[in-house]
Parts: structure tokens; sequence; C-alpha cells
């Protein structure tokens, strides 16, 4: 699974690097994103972050961003 995601990020087409990005995000696979699995995602991204980003991350952050991006 890892060398064919680096592989497409790599030498794929536009249109299957935005499918395969889709499907990481689409964690129960049933052809959307919810809130949830968004929120999911951008828990884990800023635990990866950790502490060490200038200004410091709050806890709610990640829920006020994806709050964000599903306003528009």
């Amino acid at each position: 699974d890892f060398v064919m995601g680096l592989s497409i990020l790599l030498r794929g087409t536009v249109q299957e690097k935005l499918n395969w990005v889709f499907n990481l995000y689409d964690i129960n696979k049933d052809g959307y994103i919810t809130k949830e699995e968004m929120f999911d995602i951008m828990k884990a991204i800023y635990d990866m972050m950790g502490k060490w980003t200038y200004p410091i991350l709050k806890e709610e952050t990640p829920r006020q961003h994806v709050e964000i991006f599903f306003q528009h």
C-alpha cells in the first residue's frame, strides 16, 4: 500500500492523486468525507506536529478549523 501510494503521488495524474487523497480522508469508505472524519484526520496531523509549532496550537484548534472548512 505504501509503495502504491508513493507511486501515485510521484507519478500519477492529477485525478489519480485527488482520488488517492480523497480515499485517505474517507475513513469509512462510504464515498463522503464527514466532519468527524475530517476532525480525526486534522487531530492526527496536529498531534504529529506536537507542541513545536508557533504559536502553540490549543487542543480545540483542530475542531475549530474543521468547523471553518465545513462553513464554506
